[in-house]
């Protein structure tokens, strides 16, 4: 069995470093690209850490740190890749930090004579590994969640199998408690199911180069969207300006017709408006494919996420009522809810990112 166990993790070994290799490659400077192939050194540690039989010694600890890292750096690969918005949360970075340190502390001073159940292993080896699961259950979240209103077909299309493989890989690592559980049996079938997953990556990516080449330019970058961005309008301009966005690409006839009609549907019958509306609700009320609406929404009005295309309209009227003078009775929460958001905490949110003060804020005409 030994020949097996080491024909695995050599496998597994040469693909992994492969990827890295390849991603640095061809897309230098790339932060999506340094973070994929970090992705790759860790889990080769990890490997390379469970072929050690001597001990903890300091070339295990660093192995054993950087494979720690694993969770993390997926967690940030998900960020970009998924998130529209990738800024990290400070909190965020304070709990990847707080579980790195220790774990490092934990594999410094570990010297064998504390029991598995001592307080010592619940800080330093429990704590962290409790942390890491969550942050590769969070990974599957952000992966599954905004699915159905993505509108980036090949984005959309990698969100399950990366949920699945991925998180597939560092739930392996982190159930076999990266140095204490295990065997060389089982250690054999971590290291051949890390084969065949970063295999079919590797191949997929071949397959899909152009696509693949334009979702990592496009990972970690604010969006474009077509209409012009209100937060850079006066405040004295707030409305949509044109039915044809600006900036938008050039389109067949057939394309236009449809991109018209989709775009009198949101303002003249104010579809952005009901709450929960769906990409697949809008295709059904302007009578079209519902494949064909996400492409055309996305490469010719430049949306990647269908939320993004609803809250224009949304945040641009709740604007406007904010600031007319008829309306200054009327509650923010009521304004919020009568432009389609189910929670005045959702609309603040939006809001605010928008124009950077809150509701209350704008409508009091201190953001001037």
């Amino acid at each position: 069995m030994a020949w097996m166990h080491s024909a695995s993790s050599y496998l597994a070994i040469s693909q992994l470093l492969f990827l890295a290799c390849l991603y640095l490659v061809y897309f230098p400077g790339k932060r999506l690209a340094h973070l994929i192939a970090l992705f790759c050194f860790c889990l080769t540690a990890y490997i390379l850490s469970r072929q050690t039989d001597i001990g903890l010694s300091g070339f295990d600890t660093a192995l054993g740190m950087i494979a720690v890292m694993a969770p993390a750096v997926l967690w940030v690969i998900a960020r970009y890749m998924f998130e529209d918005n990738p800024d990290i949360h400070k909190g965020i970075w304070g709990l990847i930090i707080s579980y790195l340190l220790l774990r490092a502390l934990g594999l410094w001073f570990y010297d064998g004579s504390q029991a598995r159940g001592s307080l010592f292993f619940l800080v330093f080896f429990y704590i962290p590994q409790l942390i890491m699961m969550l942050l590769a259950c969070h990974v599957v979240y952000m992966a599954c969640r905004g699915r159905d209103s993505d509108l980036v077909e090949l984005r959309r299309q990698l969100r399950m199998p990366f949920a699945i493989g991925m998180g597939s890989i560092v739930g392996l690592i982190i159930g076999s408690g990266f140095f204490w559980l295990g065997s060389p049996q089982l250690d054999s079938l971590y290291f051949f199911v890390i084969f065949l997953l970063i295999l079919f990556i590797n191949l997929g990516m071949f397959q899909i180069h152009k696509d693949t080449t334009q979702l990592i330019h496009m990972a970690g970058e604010q969006p474009a969207p077509g209409l012009t961005t209100v937060a850079h309008q006066s405040r004295s301009d707030v409305q949509l300006q044109n039915d044809q966005p600006l900036g938008a690409s050039p389109v067949s006839r057939q394309d236009q017709l449809l991109i018209d009609r989709v775009l009198k549907a949101m303002k003249q019958e104010r579809l952005y408006a009901e709450p929960g509306l769906t990409i697949g609700d809008l295709a059904v009320r302007v009578s079209v494919q519902e494949y064909r609406l996400r492409k055309l929404i996305n490469q010719s009005l430049h949306y990647r996420n269908f939320n993004q295309f609803l809250n224009q309209y949304r945040i641009e009227e709740a604007a406007r009522r904010l600031l007319d003078p008829q309306e200054q009775h009327i509650p923010i929460s009521s304004i919020a809810l009568d432009v389609g958001y189910a929670s005045l905490s959702s609309f603040n949110k939006a809001f605010k990112d928008t124009y950077q003060v809150t509701p209350s804020v704008y409508r009091s005409g201190q953001s001037e």
